[in-house]
């Protein structure tokens, strides 16, 4: 036997949840088709594109007031167990919040729709030590250089970017396990990813049609004989014939030095291991 909930029973009651009031806004929405006022709804759809200055609002006022200090010991706490949110990430809704609300005090229309886009503006809100800030010039380099529906948080940070645009941050994709090793060789070098790869390009040379070069070929490197060559030769024999230094070992040829004299031929008047 299946059992329907009769929505007219006197005993059903609708769940209370705290997200009751969206449900209900839908059904007001809805009931008032064909009679919506396209101003309105125009109006509300904006502001919902900026709903996040109203957390920030909220966010703000209890941090500031601490609020939170009757039933959380912390702001911190707070955002973890009332809200499902990191406090870093909080603290970024206020920071953005803040952003876009002097940006309407400045007079701008067209303002950042997210919390990532106005994170970039935030870092110009200050004023310098004349009591100058960069908000507004930065802000309106943004709208000047996108169409409102090109602007994304990538954009506003490439637009308030004074470095030269080969010097500028790109990303790349790869697959999470080539960043791991990425990430190993780097640390083995003690550099950051990003130098690391800077390095490695630096070290790979590329001939005219795309394929790798060897070391010395790259370098412009033979195996023909000079006069640089043989006085190379000769240092590093004196060099391998030098007495050695009291409690140390005999010295041995640098790399260099022996790649130098695996060159060259055995001169006439020289002898050779084998005789």
């Amino acid at each position: 036997m299946e059992l329907a909930a009769d929505f007219n029973d006197i005993f059903w009651e609708r769940p209370e949840t705290e997200f009751q009031s969206l449900l209900d806004f839908e059904e007001e929405t809805l009931n008032a088709v064909p009679y919506n006022d396209l101003a309105d709804l125009t109006r509300e759809i904006k502001l919902s594109f900026v709903d996040y200055v109203r957390q920030g609002v909220m966010l703000a006022t209890i941090r500031r007031n601490r609020l939170y200090k009757r039933r959380f010991k912390d702001f911190a706490e707070y955002c973890k167990l009332a809200l499902g949110r990191s406090p870093i990430y909080c603290k970024r809704i206020i920071e953005a919040a803040h952003t876009t609300i002097e940006l309407i005090k400045a007079g701008f229309k067209i303002l950042p729709t997210s919390v990532s886009q106005a994170l970039p503006l935030v870092k110009f809100t200050k004023p310098d030590d004349a009591g100058n800030r960069e908000l507004e010039n930065k802000w309106q380099a943004v709208i000047e250089s996108q169409p409102p529906d090109r602007i994304t948080a990538a954009a506003i940070a490439e637009a308030i970017d004074d470095k030269e645009p080969q010097e500028r941050a790109k990303q790349v994709k790869i697959n999470g396990k080539a960043f791991e090793m990425l990430q190993k060789k780097a640390v083995e070098a003690g550099l950051t990813v990003s130098q690391y790869l800077e390095r490695l390009i630096n070290s790979v040379s590329v001939s005219t049609d795309g394929e790798p070069l060897d070391t010395e070929e790259a370098e412009g490197e033979s195996d023909e004989l000079t006069p640089e060559k043989v006085e190379i030769c000769d240092r590093a024999e004196a060099f391998a014939k030098a007495k050695p230094l009291a409690g140390f070992g005999k010295k041995k040829p640098l790399k260099c030095h022996q790649k130098t004299l695996n060159l060259l031929p055995i001169r006439s008047g020289d002898k050779s291991d084998s005789s």
